[in-house]
């Protein structure tokens, strides 16, 4: 864990809630195919181009008690709901991996999972844009560990041919990508071959394929693959619980699938011991 003042962590929080801003404005236009520049942000309501005043973080929404400065009507909360996250993302990361490139795309990654997380809820698509950015981060982060760890970082396979033997060393993200993307693959056909209907769409698959990605091919991946499984469980349960959805409604999984790759990659090392001690002696 990186030791730091107290001090610095506002302003940790603040650049992160900075960015926080930014992804709000990715997660309402990705969907609608908008420009993520032009117009400049402007109330939805009488189109007033919001200044600075309106922008700060977190703050802005707090003093202007949710309402346009200019014609009065409100904002979703979810909006600065969306900045105080991405600022807690920004502190957990630098206060878990220290002042390293390694926190900065786990922070990147935990972003992204955040624009799938709403856009998935809102309009039940992830968005390519989103699952590319979680696969160019494990792919980073693989190569680092191929650069200054070695070949030892590798999946390595024996081959023989006739007499002759040989290894292949293969990326792990590369593997977990394709490992994870199949096995999604193939719960999605066989569920809809039992049911006759959809039980995930592709978009999840790739989400996967990037997890995979990103957590390798072994028990991070595994762990991540049950804890998604158990979210995306107890939520329907309770939506049914509570009405909000009927038995056979469609539950998007992303969401859950976006929650469980935060936790994953905040706390991986310490949660999957602890998820897989269901499973083993």
């Amino acid at each position: 864990m990186a030791e730091q003042s107290w001090i610095v962590w506002p302003f940790v929080f603040l650049l992160g809630a900075s960015i926080g801003s930014f992804l709000n404005v990715v997660i309402y236009r990705w969907p609608r195919g908008e420009s993520l520049v032009f117009p400049p942000s402007h109330c939805l309501s009488c189109g007033a181009r919001l200044t600075w005043a309106d922008l700060i973080p977190v703050f802005s929404y707090l003093l202007l008690r949710g309402r346009c400065r200019h014609c009065g009507k409100s904002f979703s909360i979810r909006y600065m709901l969306v900045e105080a996250a991405t600022g807690l993302l920004a502190v957990a990361s630098v206060y878990l991996f220290g002042w390293t490139a390694y926190a900065a795309g786990v922070f990147i990654a935990a972003s992204a999972l955040l624009v799938i997380f709403f856009v998935d809820l809102d309009h039940m698509i992830i968005p390519d844009q989103a699952t590319v950015t979680l696969i160019l981060v494990g792919l980073a982060f693989d190569g680092y560990r191929l650069v200054h760890l070695g070949s030892k970082e590798a999946i390595v396979f024996a081959e023989r041919v006739g007499t002759h033997s040989y290894a292949v060393y293969l990326p792990r993200s590369l593997v977990g990508l394709a490992m994870a993307g199949g096995l999604f693959l193939l719960i999605a056909w066989v569920s809809r071959a039992i049911f006759h209907k959809p039980a995930m769409g592709m978009g999840d698959v790739k989400l996967a394929a990037a997890m995979g990605a990103l957590l390798g091919p072994g028990y991070l991946f595994l762990s991540y693959f049950i804890l998604s499984v158990l979210l995306g469980a107890g939520i329907a349960v309770v939506l049914i619980m509570l009405r909000l959805k009927r038995r056979g409604d469609y539950v998007p999984f992303g969401p859950m699938m976006a929650v469980a790759g935060v936790i994953m990659l905040l706390g991986g090392e310490w949660i999957a011991p602890w998820i897989l001690g269901w499973y083993t002696p």
